[in-house]
């Protein structure tokens, strides 16, 4: 009598419900040994099929499937080159470079020295400080004083145009008509461009900046003089500024003779 013949029996003297599942146990191991040493002879050969590269069919499929992907890489340059047109002019974002020369322009450059003459010319005519006078010596002081306000305002508003990373150029209406033209002039001085499509948004930089000089100026060493008069002094930096952005769009844009733009 065999091991397991042995364990039956017993099994049968002391459960006879247990009966079916030695029974089962006994025809069904065999079958499992059968079907696990199958699939360990099979598994190596399906991982060899699935990470195996699929062949491709033909050389005529491969060239077909990629002419579309060739077709719309030719495409997309020339539609990431179409240019974005502000005032009849192509428009490109400006580099950290170009935005620093056009700081140096404004502040120091012949623009700046167009409006501070102006105000200074203004304050000597209308005796301001009268604690100055209206000699050389008083409008020297008042020339440089406004020196030192447009110092201030260009630095202001260049450090805020690169914090807010906003496009602060004027950029003259080509082509356009006188009303345009006047609009455009005065959107400059509470809109700024930005992004790489250069459309307008609303910012306070222009503002802000205008005022910070005349409200230092009038806070530090003004004879007589307040922040609020700072405050109330700075409409002349917003009208000097505004007359720079009339003269360059009705005399120095003159020239260039652009084809009318519809309003």
């Amino acid at each position: 009598m065999t091991i397991s013949q042995e364990f039956s029996n017993r099994v049968k003297q002391r459960n006879p419900s247990a009966v079916f599942v030695c029974a089962g146990v006994q025809a069904g191991l065999p079958v499992g040994l059968a079907v696990l040493a199958t699939m360990i002879q099979l598994a190596p050969v399906s991982c060899r099929a699935q990470t195996a590269a699929p062949k491709p069919e033909s050389s005529e499929a491969m060239h077909v499937s990629a002419a579309p992907a060739a077709g719309a890489a030719l495409t997309m340059p020339n539609s990431a080159k179409t240019p974005v047109m502000i005032n009849g002019r192509p428009y490109r974002r400006p580099t950290p470079k170009e935005q620093f020369k056009d700081y140096l322009n404004d502040t120091y450059g012949w623009p700046a020295l167009a409006r501070t003459t102006a105000r200074a010319l203004y304050a000597q005519g209308r005796d301001k400080p009268a604690a100055w006078g209206q000699d050389w010596p008083g409008f020297g002081q008042r020339f440089g004083s406004s020196s030192a306000v447009t110092a201030i305002d260009g630095n202001v508003r260049y450090g805020m145009e690169m914090l807010f990373k906003e496009d602060m150029r004027y950029i003259p209406c080509h082509g356009c008509s006188v009303k345009r033209k006047i609009e455009n002039t005065l959107l400059a001085e509470f809109t700024a461009r930005h992004d790489a499509n250069g459309h307008r948004f609303f910012t306070l930089t222009p503002t802000v900046t205008d005022m910070s000089g005349p409200i230092i100026a009038n806070s530090i060493w003004v004879p007589g003089h307040t922040a609020i008069d700072g405050f109330v002094g700075s409409r002349l930096i917003f009208a000097t500024r505004i007359g720079g952005h009339l003269f360059t769009e009705f005399v120095l844009e003159r020239r260039h003779h652009d084809p009318k733009l519809p309003d």
